[in-house]
């Protein structure tokens, strides 16, 4: 019964504290959005239903920009030689003879598009509170962001893959990935703390 009424207490204080309030709702909402975006997104034809028959060619299109913008880093800091086919980096080493021996290739696929992150962000904003026009600049800045943050990813990971490729598969699935989740729960959090509550609060301090 003491864990019981303890939860009682807490509940009660929260709802009581305004702040607290807010602050409860929005890391439900951010919990909610985030497992009922990847229920959806993993068991339905959701990119589909949100792009229609133009689904390849978004993704093709952002897979092609985020390789494209990568590849400047890769030329200026990836030792080993590279040549570019199609989104995709074709590694090689040159024998005495001078002929080109292709020994690895990593393509920048769909799935590196950035899009999925970009979808997330848009229900966590849609979700979140704060004004509307706010909200849309926001989502921009953050998305620019975003893209930014997957040209990066895919960077380090074609120089980890060119220098160490059998780190790859492992640093992708459990170092690259979860850096975009930072990156959007960050600009969640961002939002959340200056900019959700801001006109509302800056009224109520001047009544």
């Amino acid at each position: 019964m003491k864990i019981v009424d303890r939860i009682k207490t807490e509940i009660n204080y929260i709802k009581n504290d305004d702040s607290l309030r807010k602050i409860t709702k929005d890391v439900f909402l951010l919990f909610l959005a985030t497992i009922a975006f990847h229920f959806l997104y993993w068991t339905t034809d959701m990119n589909h239903w949100i792009f229609g028959p133009w689904t390849s060619e978004i993704f093709n299109f952002f897979s092609s920009v985020a390789y494209k913008c990568s590849l400047p880093l890769c030329h200026a800091f990836i030792d080993k030689p590279f040549v570019e086919v199609q989104d995709s980096f074709f590694f090689y080493q040159t024998n005495k003879m001078g002929v080109r021996i292709y020994d690895s290739v990593m393509r920048v696929e769909a799935d590196c598009s950035a899009i999925k992150q970009l979808l997330q962000f848009l229900l966590l904003m849609i979700l979140c509170s704060g004004i509307w026009w706010r909200k849309i600049i926001y989502f921009v800045c953050g998305s620019i962001i975003i893209l930014f943050f997957n040209v990066v990813r895919i960077f380090l990971l074609t120089w980890l893959f060119a220098d160490n490729p059998d780190m790859f598969q492992s640093i992708h699935d459990w170092i690259a990935r979860p850096l975009m989740y930072v990156v959007i729960f960050s600009l969640w959090g961002i939002w959340i703390t200056y900019f959700a509550y801001k006109k509302k609060d800056s009224q109520t301090s001047k009544e």
